[in-house]
């Protein structure tokens, strides 16, 4: 090296210059990254923070005027007496919370007369069903009423070969407490008959479409086994060849040793 350059002559102070420069750089990147960092886990957190507190109190506003019913994934129907919980806002819906229904913890306990889901659990993993059936039964006030509508795997497999079988007693349902202005005893679902692309949709949802594809394989015994499970006592159950799953269920009351938290059977 020329004589001249700086460091040419002191090799040791160009070392130590050069670790010190390399160093200060280090140190102001990674301080730099640690406070993106946390402004951004800050920010998200109070993101969420202030959903939280916006979903509680849009859904304790309907509460408070005695809309004590909840449609969990309802979208944009108008179910009388009934508030609407799901992920995406309908402009349809007159009421409607929007929130994940897979987080429900927003939802004070005990404040639901009613909790109704058609045609969404079967989008839920066998696990998260579970969850959910806790949570319904913690929603739901004493004796409250839970009403589900959902696709039969069983009963699509059998409407396949012979003739479908549509839910039948669709006035003692609705006497029971099932919705009388949903969706129920619909004749166009013999559309599975004799139809392989029916009887797939059925069992799989929309193939794909990853936001309709359905979870769960669910099968008459397998919902009774889970709603009992969550400490629910089952009023009554369409047959098990219908085309849709349909039943009425009560929340059962704890006795003094029993555990509440949903973890019953």
């Amino acid at each position: 090296m020329a004589k001249g350059y700086w460091g040419s002559r002191f090799p040791i102070d160009n070392l130590l210059c050069s670790r010190f420069v390399f160093a200060a750089v280090w140190w102001r990147v990674t301080c730099r990254r640690f406070k993106n960092s946390l402004a951004q886990i800050l920010r998200s957190k109070a993101v969420r923070l202030v959903n939280e507190k916006s979903t509680a109190v849009a859904l304790r506003r309907w509460l408070n005027q005695g809309y004590d019913k909840l449609n969990i994934g309802g979208g944009p129907k108008n179910l009388h007496g009934f508030v609407n919980i799901d992920f995406v806002a309908s402009p349809t819906a007159e009421r409607i919370v929007v929130a994940n229904i897979l987080d429900l913890s927003f939802v004070p306990d005990a404040c639901a007369s009613h909790i109704h889901t058609n045609h969404v659990i079967e989008h839920l993993t066998q696990d998260q069903l579970q969850r959910q059936l806790k949570e319904y039964r913690r929603i739901l006030k004493e004796d409250g009423l839970l009403t589900i509508r959902c696709p039969n795997a069983l009963g699509a497999a059998y409407g396949f070969w012979f003739e479908p079988v549509i839910e039948r007693d669709k006035e003692q349902f609705i006497a029971l407490g099932f919705p009388g202005d949903e969706k129920l005893a619909d004749p166009s679902d013999r559309w599975v008959h004799k139809d392989f692309f029916g009887l797939l949709h059925w069992f799989y949802g929309d193939m794909g479409n990853i936001e309709n594809q359905h979870l769960n394989i669910i099968t008459p015994t397998m919902i009774r086994t889970c709603v009992g499970r969550a400490g629910f006592t089952i009023l009554k159950m369409a047959d098990p060849e219908a085309v849709n799953i349909v039943l009425v269920a009560r929340k059962l009351a704890c006795s003094g040793q029993e555990k509440c938290s949903g973890d019953l059977g």
